[in-house]
C-alpha cells in the first residue's frame, strides 16, 4: 500500500495556484476514473479509425495559454472523437458573435485534449454595437496565424476557419 503522507490529493492539486496547468492535466487523466475510461475509448476508436496524433498534451497547453496574448479568444467548435458528426457538420459562422472558452477542462472550458478529434477556429468577433446598428467585426486573423506559427502548431485553413487537429 502506497504511503497517503506523499500522496497529493485532488484538493491539493487543484487548490494551489502554484501549481502548472500541465501538472493538474497530468493528475487528473491518470487519477480520475471517467478519463481513464473515456481515454481507453478513445484509444480504440482512434484505433478502429486508424487515425494519427497530430496534437500532443504539450502543444494543446502551449496553445491554450499563449491564446491569452490575443486580443480575445477567438471561437472554436470542438468535434470530439467519439461524437458521429461529419466534417461538414461541424460549423462555425463567419463573423461569430460570442467569444471561445479556452480556459482548462476543470472550469468546464475545452475537453480533455486526447478526445479532441480537431477544432475549428475562427479569429472573428462580431461585437454587438446596439439594436439599431451592425455588429463591428474584430479580425485578429493576422495574430492568430503568427501565434500558431511561434508553437509549431499543424493547422489547415479553409476561408478564414482554422481546423487544428488533435488526430488525423
Amino acid at each position: 500500500m502506497k504511503n497517503q503522507k506523499n500522496q497529493k490529493t485532488f484538493s491539493d492539486i487543484f487548490g494551489d495556484p502554484n501549481v502548472f496547468e500541465r501538472e493538474k492535466y497530468k493528475y487528473y487523466i491518470q487519477n480520475n476514473d471517467s478519463a481513464l475510461d473515456l481515454k481507453e475509448k478513445t484509444r480504440k476508436i482512434v484505433t478502429e479509425k486508424s487515425l494519427g496524433s497530430v496534437m500532443n498534451d504539450t502543444k494543446w497547453l502551449k496553445l491554450q495559454n499563449a491564446i491569452e496574448k490575443l486580443p480575445f479568444a477567438p471561437p472554436y467548435i470542438e468535434k470530439l472523437i467519439f461524437e458521429d458528426k461529419t466534417f461538414e457538420e461541424v460549423q462555425i459562422s463567419d463573423n461569430p458573435d460570442w467569444l471561445g472558452d479556452w480556459s482548462p477542462f476543470y472550469q468546464e472550458g475545452m475537453s480533455l485534449f486526447f478526445a479532441i478529434e480537431y477544432i475549428k477556429v475562427r479569429p472573428r468577433y462580431a461585437e454587438h454595437q446596439g439594436r439599431l446598428t451592425v455588429p463591428k467585426v474584430i479580425d485578429e486573423t493576422k495574430e492568430f496565424i503568427q501565434l500558431l506559427k511561434e508553437l509549431y502548431i499543424p493547422y489547415e485553413e479553409d476561408n478564414g476557419t482554422f481546423i487544428i487537429y488533435g488526430y488525423k
